[in-house]
């Protein structure tokens, strides 16, 4: 295996605007998440999403958080959705869809799952799985064809569902793990853990930074939001997959650096992406 290195100012510079951009120009992130009990993590993720860049971001969520949403993201358009019928009316417009976060395991996720993979294979709309939509993924892909343009974020559970396989075998190979997954689901593939892994098929980068104080619930919410944001200005999948991760690892360690890790939230990673972009 020789792991790649990626070049983030090179990166970064793939983000830069000229005068005359509008927000059209820099893509629209349709976050569908949070069911009823797990609001914070769809909130999460579209922060993110609009404070990397994307032009627009709008949230598809349960009714039951119109009002927190608004308060704590004004600049994020949330559409409540109660059925898969509703979701429809959102799915033609973003040119990146998020889907995960906080979904949970129920009748309403599981419409959620089907009818956004639906859309975007259909439309050729790249897409994000994040949390339990990794967990419903392995039972929708043998019912509908999966999108052409797929980004999936699991840690080392979600890695052993995937592959019907166990979280010891995950961790015995890490690297075969992820491409194993690649290639079943022909997708770029963040494999969350210490020194989290992106991998396109043969394609491996390894992230040397983050730290323990990283590990806490919204963390990975923050990363799904950030890559779909990336992608939305037109980063490839795994450049998007590769400048997330990093960014998201360089922000933890510079709070932790500065504080300590104990106190690390994940709304202090969103905080501080003004800083790593600019370092």
């Amino acid at each position: 295996m020789n792991p790649i290195t990626i070049e983030t100012k090179k990166l970064l510079r793939k983000l830069l605007r000229n005068s005359e951009s509008h927000k059209g120009d820099f893509g629209h992130v349709l976050v569908v998440a949070g069911n009823i009990g797990f609001g914070g993590a769809a909130l999460l993720s579209s922060k993110a999403a609009i404070k990397i860049g994307a032009g627009l971001v709008s949230l598809a969520t349960r009714s039951e958080h119109l009002q927190a949403a608004l308060s704590f993201a004004p600049e994020v358009m949330t559409k409540p959705v109660d059925s898969g019928q509703s979701l429809e009316n959102y799915l033609d417009s973003p040119t990146v869809i998020c889907l995960g976060p906080g979904l949970g395991k129920d009748y309403w996720s599981e419409q959620m799952i089907y009818k956004s993979l639906e859309n975007t294979h259909k439309n050729k709309t790249p897409i994000l799985i994040d949390a339990d939509g990794l967990n419903l993924l392995p039972e929708f892909s043998k019912k509908l064809p999966l999108p052409k343009k797929i980004v999936l974020t699991p840690h080392l559970g979600e890695a052993a569902r995937l592959l019907n396989t166990s979280v010891e075998k995950v961790k015995k190979n890490r690297v075969s793990a992820a491409k194993r997954i690649s290639n079943k689901y022909n997708s770029v593939v963040v494999l969350k853990s210490h020194e989290t892994l992106i991998c396109k098929e043969d394609k491996i980068y390894i992230c040397d930074k983050g730290n323990p104080g990283m590990a806490t619930a919204g963390m990975g919410d923050v990363l799904s939001g950030m890559i779909s944001g990336l992608i939305a200005q037109k980063l490839s999948l795994f450049e998007a997959a590769c400048l997330g991760v990093d960014l998201h690892a360089r922000a933890g360690d510079i709070y932790s650096e500065k504080n300590n890790q104990q106190s690390l939230l994940p709304t202090d990673i969103i905080d501080l992406f003004a800083r790593v972009i600019n370092e």
